[in-house]
């Protein structure tokens, strides 16, 4: 096992990969560029293999990347913003009708870039 100091699916299959230089059996992965700035990628954790591999359970986890954030204007936003809505749409679609759970995540921290959103979003601790 794999002492990982990151909880990004993405990054820990990536750091699996770079370390045995071989892709992981049980670990997909789908990237669609929404345009120059905007990336989504999602890792699909897809049996135990790929689950004891990377140390994250069977499912599908999505990283949306946008670069230059801070830089974005309104029109750049909206269309960020919607790719978020999007995603979550379709996991909530996906799950609602077995009754399984969702889990959305904004992190907190505005110095940090992944963390960004959730300072911005009027949510409570």
């Amino acid at each position: 096992m794999y002492n990982f100091r990151t909880d990004l699916a993405l990054e820990r299959k990536e750091i699996v990969e770079k370390a045995t230089e071989k892709s992981i059996e049980g670990v997909e992965v789908e990237e669609k560029e929404v345009d120059e700035r905007i990336k989504v990628t999602k890792v699909k954790i897809t049996n135990e293999n790929g689950e004891q591999t990377i140390g994250k359970p069977i499912g599908t986890y999505v990283t949306i990347d946008i670069k230059k954030l801070k830089t974005l204007d309104t029109e750049e936003i909206d269309k960020a913003s919607n790719t978020l809505a999007e995603e979550i749409k379709e996991l909530v679609n996906k799950h609602a009708q077995s009754m399984d759970d969702v889990l959305v995540v904004g992190l907190g921290n505005e110095y940090i870039t992944p963390d960004s959103l959730r300072p911005k979003s009027n949510l409570k601790h």
